[in-house]
């Protein structure tokens, strides 16, 4: 039996689990905003069971675990007192230690390895090591080390942000989303605020088109995306518009590209990634990052793929 871990809202859970329940494959979801108030626990030496409208769960009857977007946990009601932040606690501890029971090769992905396939420096170090190639790259609070990098690469540099680059605020309809942006020169004339925070910035790749790699434990969908500007070269951060006008298109991989495509799926331990790349005008394929629990599911949405389908393979023969 497959163990979804997710939360209430989650629409890529919703489709996955929509494609599976069609195919007839076994799963429970645990959607860790309502648990507290869905599941009851109980534990034994050697033996945690959770229970879930009324069917008793042991880690042992799990074949896999879909570790998808498991939020923080919490009671249903706003109130949140003292005592009710202990028994979260406490239910945390005891959800980690049913999870724990596990082992951590039927994770898709297991949590820690999520963890420490998440940095994006370490990927880029990483991805060079390997054999990709990968662009010039700064992390810096030093306005002299930009300007010589600027210089490096000729004028043509972008900045973007290391972590989800989304800023929640009060008012969620305010909320905003960073975006990879070029930089311009005359953005350096007043970098006063450079020294507050380490910024990333690297060279401008000129790029034919995106591509969005997607892999489940042995599957590879390679999607083209294209999004041209008015000049017809492709945009810079292919999201922008909402990604209304991107075309999209399946496309095969180079053998080389796929083989250090697994080499660093292998690398990180990961049975799903979803990896960004993109060809250029020279002919090279660019390794940007790779987010172990990325989106995919409007893939399929749009026609593009059949990543459900890989989840689906996966999950039923195991």
């Amino acid at each position: 039996m497959l163990l979804i871990l997710s939360n209430s809202q989650d629409a890529t859970t919703n489709y996955l689990a929509e494609q599976l329940g069609k195919k007839g494959v076994s799963f429970i979801r645990l959607d860790t905003d309502t648990i507290v108030t869905d599941a009851t626990f109980h534990y034994q030496i050697g033996i945690p069971r959770l229970s879930i409208a009324g069917n008793q769960y042991t880690p042992d009857k799990f074949s896999n675990v879909w570790n998808r977007r498991p939020e923080r946990l919490r009671y249903s009601s706003v109130e949140e007192s003292p005592e009710r932040k202990l028994a979260l606690d406490e239910w945390t501890e005891v959800l980690e230690a049913f999870l724990a029971h596990i082992p951590v090769n039927r994770w898709m992905n297991h949590p820690s390895v999520n963890v420490a396939a998440s940095h994006k420096l370490n990927q880029l170090t990483t991805a060079a090591k390997i054999g990709f190639v990968v662009p010039k790259t700064l992390v810096t609070q030093d306005k002299d080390r930009l300007h010589q990098f600027f210089d490096e690469c000729r004028g043509k540099i972008i900045t973007k942000p290391m972590s989800s680059g989304y800023i929640k605020r009060r008012d969620s309809e305010n909320d905003s989303l960073i975006y990879t942006n070029p930089v311009p020169k005359d953005a350096l004339s007043d970098l006063s605020d450079l020294e507050n925070c380490p910024t990333l910035f690297q060279e401008f790749v000129q790029k034919i088109a995106d591509v969005r790699i997607t892999i489940v434990d042995q599957e590879i969908h390679a999607i083209e995306l294209k999004a041209l500007e008015s000049d017809g070269s492709q945009r810079c951060d292919v999201r922008r518009n909402n990604m209304d006008d991107v075309v999209y298109r399946e496309i095969s991989l180079p053998l080389k590209i796929e083989t250090t495509l697994r080499t660093i799926m292998r690398h990180y331990g990961l049975r799903f990634g979803a990896i960004d790349m993109a060809t250029t005008t020279n002919g090279e394929w660019v390794f940007f990052e790779i987010n172990p629990n990325g989106q995919w599911a409007w893939l399929d949405l749009v026609g593009a793929a059949n990543i459900a389908g890989s989840f689906t393979r996966s999950f039923a023969n195991s």
